[in-house]
């Protein structure tokens, strides 16, 4: 198997917060959690195939899953008129993957395409401001 493309990207898991329209937003995660890495598209690899290439092209704290406890707080200030938004989760990867089969013929090989994403063991809030 090889991961041929990844791009960053945050896993989230539980409850999205929206706050606003402007001011500051709190938030005290309160509830323990988990990410896990997920194939998201194609067949024919393991999720335990995927975080090992992983590792090796993308990241080292690549992992099948994550857990978090229940401490961790949250504050950021919302522009005017506009609305703060934010989910916990993994910051992890996204990632396109290929593998290859030998045919018993030995002279051709059949491709399989794929995506996952995969969790690493950064956590934490992604935010982000919305119009309304």
């Amino acid at each position: 198997m090889d991961i041929y493309a990844q791009s960053k990207k945050h896993l989230g898991a539980g409850p999205k917060y929206k706050d606003g329209p402007g001011g500051t937003m709190v938030l005290t995660r309160t509830k323990a959690g988990k990410a896990a890495t997920k194939i998201t598209a194609g067949g024919g690899v393991t999720v335990k195939g995927i975080v090992a290439e992983a590792k090796a092209e993308v990241s080292r704290e690549s992992v099948k899953e994550v857990e978090w406890g229940t401490q961790h707080q949250f504050r950021r200030d919302i522009a005017k008129k506009k609305y703060g938004n934010a989910q916990h989760g993994s910051w992890g990867h996204y990632v396109k993957w290929k593998k290859y089969y030998e045919l018993p013929s030995c002279k051709k090989s059949q491709v399989t395409y794929g995506t996952a994403n995969v969790a690493n063991k950064t956590i934490g809030f992604r935010y982000w401001e919305t119009k309304s």
